[in-house]
């Protein structure tokens, strides 16, 4: 996975009425976070970090901020830890980042895009899908940038579980006995599928209503 490229700058100044500035003019605060370094306040571009939060890749995305200072630009690779929005608008309002290094493994939430129809399927089954991201742990350019998950061998009313896939050079976080995806049968098949002692239980009981229904109708009558 390659890092995608944000322009950054550095922030001089802080508080509340700083941040409120700075994002009515179209920048977002945030904070560069790393091992042996003081967090750094910086801003980026509004509309470039909701591109990218909004991506195939979504809010955890790699990330080369590009930040200028003093007439230079330093490039420093970077992963998205959190994104915070406004509970009413839903507006990204802060991010903070992560630093990190070429050759040191790193948590990645990775998004799944399945592969495939499932044989269930075929049979009339209905595909449920359960995750649609997965956590693992790699060197920053082993992360693929989607785990591609093939789901044609589910049959019907079957499932795939994390024990069932593997990601080349990366470490699955995700328990083994997580449920992927599985192929479910139909709500009406599964009415309709009903023991045969169950619908004779029903049977029963529908005829005892009517007859109950009848005796006290006839009751009344004779009154």
């Amino acid at each position: 996975m390659r890092g995608i490229p944000l322009k950054a700058e550095i922030r001089v100044r802080k508080g509340s009425a700083e941040s409120r500035r700075i994002r009515r003019e179209d920048y977002i605060p945030a904070v560069l976070y790393g091992k042996d370094m003081e967090p750094l306040p910086i801003k980026v571009p509004k509309p470039e970090i909701s591109k990218i939060v909004h991506s195939r890749a979504g809010e955890h995305s790699m990330v080369e901020l590009q930040i200028e200072s003093d007439g230079e630009t330093q490039k420093i690779l970077s992963v998205i830890k959190e994104v915070q929005h406004d509970p009413l608008t839903d507006l990204i309002i802060h991010a903070d980042f992560e630093r990190i290094q070429l050759g040191k493994p790193v948590v990645f939430t990775v998004p799944i895009e399945f592969v495939g129809t499932p044989i269930g399927v075929k049979m009339g089954g209905v595909f449920a899908p359960h995750l649609h991201e997965i956590e693992i742990k790699c060197k920053p350019m082993d992360a693929p940038e989607v785990v591609e998950v093939d789901v044609s061998n589910i049959e019907l009313g079957d499932s795939l579980h994390i024990r069932d896939i593997s990601i080349p050079n990366a470490e699955i976080i995700n328990l083994p006995d997580e449920t992927i995806a599985s192929v479910i049968k139909p709500r009406i098949a599964v009415e309709e599928e009903k023991p045969e002692e169950e619908e004779a239980e029903e049977e029963a009981a529908e005829e005892k209503e009517a007859r109950e229904k009848e005796t006290a109708e006839k009751g009344e009558t004779e009154k």
